[in-house]
């Protein structure tokens, strides 16, 4: 298979970007990250364009947007999702479609509740309205966690396992290997992903979702242990224009699954 071209940018407001293949712009708002920055040349690289290279061989120029730097304390979701509609008003001349994954998933239901001028379709995976209990209670301890030492938790890397593989045994047999892994996160500046769990921590747009006209298509698997089934049903069902696809058996890491880029695809290119 032949090598795709990789562009880096920033966008206004600091916003660094990976552009990959051409024609319609395809605005991707990554999921939780650990450094405010596009991913390395190595590993990292390897890993995401795995999400990205299928759709920019499906005809869309896919922007990999990450969270600006120097992050502030006291941020909010909703000036998150303002400096991100600001980005996409400078740099393209009409609404595009914005698709954005678990952290990223959320940020495009406030970018669309907040700036629905910027945006001509939506695509939420793996996230609904609000946190889900087990993915809010994970991202506390996460957040606890870097703020006591700065270091990513070997507990997160736990709380990471499928639920069913959750027992109190395995756990135990399990935290040496953790406690490697979790060395092997690199954070390079614990304020800015500290900045953004307290953002997402308070995000909630369950009583706008009846308010927001833009075309969004909600796309989960049934297996995802953070939110609960009925969270990502009532997001699309709430929302004026929403559509659910759910798969029987993916989780929470459905984004490099052939049929999701297979029915993201058919959404965005579908005439409304």
């Amino acid at each position: 298979m032949a090598s795709i071209d990789v562009r880096e940018g920033i966008f206004s407001g600091g916003l660094p970007y990976l552009a990959v293949g051409s024609g319609e712009p395809l605005v991707y708002l990554c999921g939780s990250t650990l450094n405010h920055r596009n991913p390395r040349p190595g590993l990292e690289r390897t890993l995401t364009l795995r999400t990205l290279t299928p759709l920019a061989r499906a005809g869309f120029e896919v922007y990999f947007t990450n969270r600006w730097p120097g992050m502030a304390a006291d941020t909010t979701f909703a000036e998150v999702a303002e400096r991100h509609a600001e980005a996409i008003c400078r740099h393209f001349s009409q609404p595009v479609d914005v698709l954005g994954a678990s952290t990223g998933g959320s940020l495009v239901l406030q970018l669309i509740a907040d700036r629905p001028d910027v945006v001509r379709k939506a695509v939420v995976a793996s996230a609904a309205y609000a946190l889900g209990p087990v993915a809010k209670e994970a991202q506390l301890k996460l957040l606890q966690g870097m703020e006591e030492t700065g270091r990513y938790p070997a507990e997160a890397v736990l709380d990471l396992m499928p639920g069913k593989l959750r027992s109190r045994l395995l756990r135990a047999l399990l935290t040496p290997i953790a406690l490697l892994a979790a060395k092997r996160f690199t954070i390079e500046n614990p304020a800015d992903p500290i900045a953004m769990l307290r953002a997402e921590d308070a995000f909630d747009v369950r009583d706008r979702l009846g308010d927001i006209q833009t075309e969004t298509l909600v796309i989960c698997g049934a297996q995802d242990p953070f939110w609960t089934l009925e969270m990502f049903a009532e997001t699309a069902f709430r929302l004026a224009r929403g559509k659910l696809i759910m798969y029987r058996n993916r989780g929470h890491a459905l984004i490099i699954a052939p049929e999701f880029f297979t029915d993201v695809t058919a959404f965005l290119r579908a005439v409304s």
